[in-house]
């Protein structure tokens, strides 16, 4: 998506004082954060992206637990086999 960036200041220039302030604010909360987790390009790095999901589950850490389950799903594809 390309931005005409003149526009975008003729439309601002038509709000109150406050609210360019305020639109200018929540527009730039939506640009990605340029810090040691961006990639370069601009896009954040994948790194940025763990732990951002919670399972709800206090265990979902547990490594026997996740060891165990991969290897009940492996032994279940290699019997299909």
């Amino acid at each position: 998506m390309v931005v005409d960036r003149n526009k975008l200041n003729d439309l601002l220039k038509q709000l109150a004082g406050e609210l360019q302030n305020e639109v200018v604010q929540s527009a730039e909360s939506l640009l990605p954060r340029r810090d040691d987790n961006s990639s370069g390009n601009g896009t954040p790095s994948v790194r940025s992206f763990f732990g951002i999901w919670d399972s709800g589950d206090s265990r979902s850490a547990d490594n026997d637990r996740l060891d165990a389950d991969l290897a009940r799903e492996y032994d279940s594809h290699e019997a299909n086999t």
